[in-house]
Formats: structure tokens, C-alpha cells, sequence
């Protein structure tokens, strides 16, 4: 998620009143949080049916004068210098109180409460508010509300968006080094784990690509150099991609999925009924285009490969990103089948008219009352509504069974979303850092400096009439990644139930996004995380408590062996 959806988040939190709840006084962020939120409930009382009401508009502004000096208090504001939602209610605040204050004809306060938004941030949002806020819009002539906005506008300019990188088929040599200094800065200024990677010279890779950008003829031969330095940094969060008017020439793939499995790889899954006519799950993959599969992939795909662990590397080299190439040459395939015959299948990476879709949130209920719930990304709510959908059978069930093997992230708020129906505790978030070092702090003789932005303080709190009490267990696997693994470590720290199947992918992460010359964007991992307790995960992987793993025999058989373990487990635990 980007550091500017997550703004934009807690602009929408706090602007939603509807939500508060009153506490007693409060001694967390999240607590000050919904106190900020109850007192602007009962601000926003006074004019919910009062219009333009002068007498109630004055009451309005009083109250939320008082609230803002409540969100000044020392305290108050270390708090909110570790949350996002908390610093950001004092901006929302600010809007109602300058637009009211419009209404109330007091414009030199209005000026003044605007000029105070910019001392939180500088952030483009301001121009989007003031511009669909009719009560704002009416300031905009105002020669200190124009400087007010230019102030805003400022990170637009040393930060372009997409649209200012527009694709082009060949790039000038400026804008190709431009490219790499873009993203090579950056890493320098905000990449959190070059601790994993302590021999690595960024200055000197910066010379070392600095004549490769310089080389590259193409657009597309750009992109394939630049793909090579992100790699480098080893980290699942921090890669490289190409403009989409590139992605048939580069990341064009059939609709089947292979893994390497005891050394071997084979065919995992086929999505294709025609394909499936021709290949079989199980089908070991001896070489690719006549090269041996694992010289293939050591040649042509590890040097790609962004990733934080050798359990995720594995999967991307031999699985997410092996058959990969130009949609319009077909890929020729060396295979063994179950019965030890070998072959040759050409097999196209494009125009296949048959791909059938897995449904990504499956419930099913498995002998012995146990309910099982496939959650296979968390980029939506859609994994939340479908538990919503299917709790009243959930609660019947005597265990429960929660797949997020293929889940591989989106917003951590959704995973917390689906705990908070298993427990009545907080959900606990993991312990998070930022750089928060710059060029005045390093001239003074400190080098990288952190700052927690997250710890045992920071869960979310849930009241629900009924939560499932029954036993627990979680399936994991490599392809369980960021988000994903968030919603693990909360599991975990819960102590909610069992882990079952294969170390997790080891990589989450709040990653900026840096636009690059010809329509492309890099990636960099921005924030740090841990449990709650200190514990590391990025890097490693969230271990099983009951190790499985799937074989080429079943696979081929299509059995489940980790979901078959789990189920053996919760009937014991059911005894």
C-alpha cells in the first residue's frame, strides 16, 4: 500500500464520525483516537440540522477550537507523531474549522487555520479538498490561500506522478540516468533493510549500472537492465517494473503454475482445459527452449528475482516468474510424466480463449463439522464479507480451518478484520520503524536513525456480539506474503491456534513508489516490521508450528496434505 493511500486513510477515518466511541482518558494513540473522534461527534451535533445558523456555527467553532487544544497537548502530540490517524484528525479539524469559520465571514482566521494545515504536512490532498468542499472553494481567490495551496503542491513537483512519464519506445540518455538516480536515491534515502545485505556497495553499484542505463538502445532494454538492480537489495518489497506498453514483451505467461518440489520442478496447476488435454499436474519440467530447467532459470530468471528469503526465492524463480517472457514466442517444454516417459509440448504464453478462474474466498464444510475458508489476498474486503456471509454456519461448526497459502497481501486492515470474529482480545499489530534520519541529522555524526511507529500499543479494538471460540488452525506456505503475513504475526501473538504447512514468504512492508522515465515505477521497502515483541520475520519467514509439505505424488494423486493435517489435528483437539 502506498504511503498516500495510507493518508488517505486516515483522512477518511477521521473524517467519519459515525464511528466514535467515548473513553475514558486516554493513554495510547489509538485511545486519544476515538476521544478525538467522540468530542467530534458531539461537535458536529450542534449543526447536523442547524444549515448556516450563525449562533450554532460560533458553538461549532468553539468546539472545535477546544478539541485542537486538546490535540496540542504535549502529550497529545507525541502520540500522534507515531500515528498517522491521530496527527491526521488535527488536519480534518482544521478544514471544518477554516470552512466554518468562512460562513462565520471571519476569513483572516480561516487564512490562519489553513496556513496551520500546512504546518502538519505539505500535501497535495489540501488542493482536492479545498477544491470539492464548496465552502472552501470560495477562499480560493484569496492571495494567501493561492500561497497556502502552492505550498501544497510542492511534493507534486519533487515527487511527479505517473502521468509526468509518459511511455516512449526509446528514451534520451538524460532521462535513462535520470531513472536510475531517481531510484537509486531514493534507496539510499529510505530502504530499511541493508542490513541484509551488508556487503553490498550502493555507491559502487550506482557506477557499475550507471553505464549499462548508458548502453541501453531501447526503452525495453533499459527496463531489462534496471530490472537487474532492484534484485540486488535482496527484498521481497523493493523491485522494479517495466511500463505496461512492455508487459506482453516481458511477463507474458501460460496459465499454469509449476513449483520445485524435492529438487524437481513440476507442473502445480493447469488453468486451461486445452492445456490440460496436453499436460498433467505432476509433469516434472526437464528443460526449457533445451535448456536444462534449473541452468534455464539460474540464467535468465534469478537475476530478476526481488525477494527477502530463499523459501520466496524459490517460488519466484521457479514458480511465479519461470515461464515468463514475450507473449509472442511460444515456450518449448522438455517433460517427464509420473511414469518416468519423456516429451516435448510447445506451449503458447498467449491466446489461450479457456482460462478458468479459482475463486478466491472458498467456504466448504468438511467431515467431522469442521469449516474450512480459503482467504487468497487481502486486497479488498471482499475476504471479510465472504466470512461475514457464511459466520452463522462458521459458529455451528466445531473447528475452523483458515487457508491463506496463496494469499499474498493487500491491507492489513482486513486481516485484523477477520480475526477480531475469533477472539474477543485486541488484535495486536506487529512493531513497526522508519528512517527517520535526513542530511541535517547525518551532518551532525548520526548515520541511520530509527523511529517505532508501531508496538505493543498499537491493536485495534472490536466489539462483536459473537466470535468462534472453537479451535484454530492457519495454512501457510511460501506464496504467504506481506499482508498476509501480518495478519499471521496478529494470529500468533494471539496464541489463536495451530500454523500448518511451510515457512511464509518473509517480507512486508510499507513500499514507496518512485516513477520512473517511460511509463515504469520502482518499488522500495519504506517501513520495518517485527512482532510485537521484537521477534524478526522479514528476512526469515513465519515458521509453522506443524511443518507439511506437498510431494510430487500428491500433487499428481490430488490430495491436500497440508489441509488433510489440519484436519487430523482439530479432530484430536475436538476430543
Amino acid at each position: 500500500m502506498k504511503l498516500l493511500l495510507l493518508l488517505v486513510l486516515g483522512l477518511m477515518l477521521c473524517r467519519n464520525p459515525a464511528h466514535a466511541a467515548h473513553q475514558p482518558p486516554p493513554h495510547t494513540a489509538m485511545a486519544s483516537y476515538e476521544h478525538v473522534q467522540f468530542l467530534r461527534k458531539a461537535a458536529f451535533n450542534i449543526i447536523v440540522n442547524a444549515r448556516d445558523d450563525q449562533a450554532a456555527l460560533k458553538k461549532y467553532a468553539q468546539a472545535l477550537e477546544t478539541i485542537l487544544v486538546y490535540l496540542d497537548r504535549p502529550e497529545i502530540r507525541d502520540l500522534a507523531a507515531g500515528n498517522i490517524y491521530l496527527k491526521f484528525c488535527g488536519f480534518n479539524l482544521r478544514l471544518d474549522l477554516a470552512e466554518t469559520y468562512g460562513k462565520l465571514k471571519q476569513q483572516d482566521k480561516a487564512v490562519k487555520t489553513l496556513q496551520e494545515i500546512n504546518d502538519i504536512s505539505w500535501t497535495p490532498i489540501l488542493l482536492k479538498v479545498m477544491k470539492d468542499r464548496p465552502g472552501l472553494a470560495k477562499m480560493a481567490d484569496d492571495p494567501r490561500v493561492q500561497k497556502i495551496l502552492s505550498v501544497a503542491a510542492i511534493p507534486r513537483q519533487l515527487w511527479p506522478s505517473e502521468a509526468a512519464y509518459p511511455y516512449s519506445a526509446t528514451l534520451s540518455v538524460e532521462e535513462r540516468v535520470a531513472g536510475l538516480s531517481q531510484f537509486w536515491h531514493q534507496v539510499r534515502e529510505s530502504f530499511v533493510y541493508f542490513d541484509n545485505v551488508p556487503e553490498l556497495d550502493w555507491n559502487k553499484v550506482y557506477l557499475e549500472y550507471l553505464g549499462k542505463v548508458i548502453a541501453a538502445g531501447t526503452t525495453e532494454e533499459y527496463y531489462r537492465v534496471l530490472s537487474q538492480l532492484a534484485p540486488l537489495l535482496r527484498d521481497g518489497h523493493t523491485n522494479i517494473y517495466a511500463p505496461p506498453e512492455l508487459s506482453k514483451k516481458l511477463y507474458a505467461r501460460p496459465p499454469l503454475r509449476t513449483a520445485m518440489l524435492d529438487n524437481k520442478v513440476v507442473i502445480e496447476a493447469i488453468s486451461s482445459p486445452a492445456l490440460k488435454a496436453r499436460l498433467a499436474v505432476g509433469d516434472e519440467v526437464l528443460s526449457i527452449d533445451g535448456i536444462p530447467v534449473q541452468d534455464y532459470a539460474k540464467q535468465y530468471i534469478l537475476p530478476l528475482v526481488s525477494s527477502s528469503t530463499e523459501q520466496d526465492r524459490q517460488l519466484r524463480t521457479y514458480g511465479y516468474q519461470l515461464l515468463a517472457g514475450d507473449a509472442d514466442r511460444p515456450i518449448t517444454l522438455g517433460l517427464r510424466n509420473m511414469s518416468g516417459l519423456e516429451r516435448s509440448e510447445v506451449i503458447a504464453r498467449s491466446g489461450h480463449a479457456d482460462i478458468e478462474k479459482k475463486e478466491a474466498f472458498i467456504f466448504k464444510m468438511l467431515p467431522g463439522r469442521i469449516a474450512y475458508l480459503s482467504l487468497d489476498h487481502f486486497e479488498s474486503d471482499e475476504g471479510v464479507r465472504k466470512l461475514e456471509k457464511v459466520f452463522p454456519d462458521i459458529l455451528q461448526a466445531k473447528a475452523l480451518v483458515l487457508d491463506i497459502r496463496k494469499n499474498g497481501g493487500g491491507s492489513t486492515q482486513f486481516g485484523a478484520d477477520i480475526l477480531s470474529y475469533l477472539t474477543r482480545q485486541p488484535i495486536p499489530f506487529s512493531k513497526s520503524y522508519v528512517r527517520s534520519d535526513n542530511g541535517y541529522s547525518r551532518s551532525d555524526g548520526a548515520d541511520i536513525v530509527w523511529k517505532v511507529i508501531g508496538g505493543k500499543g498499537s491493536e485495534a479494538h472490536y466489539s462483536r456480539k459473537r466470535v468462534f471460540d472453537g479451535p484454530v488452525a492457519v495454512l501457510t506456505g511460501a506464496a504467504t506474503f506481506s499482508a498476509a503475513e501480518d495478519f499471521l504475526v496478529s494470529f500468533d501473538t494471539l496464541q489463536r491456534g495451530l500454523k500448518i504447512g511451510e515457512a511464509t514468504g518473509g517480507s512486508t512492508g510499507q513500499p514507496i513508489l518512485v516513477y520512473l522515465p517511460g511509463g515504469g515505477h520502482g518499488r522500495i521497502c519504506a517501513k520495518r516490521d517485527t512482532y510485537p515483541d521484537g521477534r524478526e520475520f522479514v528476512g526469515i519467514g513465519i515458521f509453522p508450528d506443524v511443518e507439511v509439505r506437498a510431494t510430487r505424488e500428491s500433487l499428481a494423486a490430488g490430495e491436500d496434505v497440508v489441509l488433510n493435517k489440519a484436519v487430523s489435528l482439530l479432530n484430536q483437539r475436538k476430543q
